[in-house]
């Protein structure tokens, strides 16, 4: 049984698509799994429940709470993936307090980076008091290629432990919800396959870190 945070304050990081797309190929690996959705405007409850078959989606917005149902609902499946609220409140510190690992989505972006680190201090302040838990592992997400900001952010946050991977921004990622779909069920075309590439190389790093 894991528990899998996607956390960070700023809001369009990415949390939402990176949660929904993690927990459909965790299922597509034959691991029983559920999504927790603490996010105000339950964009993951929203998206997953149009899936076919649906992700089992739990919405859970009180930090009280979360504490409380993250352990009994992780104790009927091998994973549980957390998609955190857009602020750092006590939602996201009793999120932490549950967590195997934490992931803070990161746009290569000044204000973005900025935002990173609080939540990453955040965690670190959860890890003191959890002798070391949660891991954390940082992603850019939404990037552009071949822009010196995405150099100088990845420089930035590879010290502090970021994934390989880097999600880029692309039209196929965007029109996943509106099309009640991943990148692995979307329309087979050049963008949706470097799509998948992308979100294929996340999820198993994520998996390796776990282990």
């Amino acid at each position: 049984m894991s528990v899998i945070a996607l956390v960070n304050q700023k809001g369009g990081c990415g949390k939402s698509t990176l949660a929904c797309h993690l927990a459909w190929w965790l299922a597509q690996q034959g691991r029983s799994v559920a999504v927790i959705d603490s996010d105000g405007q339950q964009s993951a409850s929203r998206w997953l429940s149009k899936m076919s078959p649906p992700i089992e989606t739990h919405v859970i917005s009180e930090g009280t709470r979360l504490l409380e149902e993250i352990p009994m609902i992780a104790k009927s499946f091998d994973c549980i993936v957390v998609d955190g609220g857009g602020m750092l409140s006590d939602i996201t510190l009793n999120i932490l307090l549950r967590s195997d690992l934490a992931i803070i989505p990161a746009q290569p972006t000044g204000l973005d980076l900025s935002s990173t680190h609080e939540a990453l201090k955040l965690v670190q302040q959860v890890q003191s008091v959890r002798s070391g838990k949660p891991k954390v592992r940082l992603v850019l997400s939404r990037a552009t290629k071949g822009t010196r900001l995405l150099q100088e952010s990845r420089t930035l946050l590879e010290p502090k432990g970021l994934l390989r991977t880097v999600l880029y921004q692309r039209q196929a990622i965007a029109d996943c919800f509106g099309q009640k779909a991943v990148v692995w069920t979307m329309p087979n075309d050049a963008g949706v396959r470097e799509a998948r590439e992308e979100f294929e190389a996340f999820c198993r790093e994520v998996m390796e870190v776990l282990v």
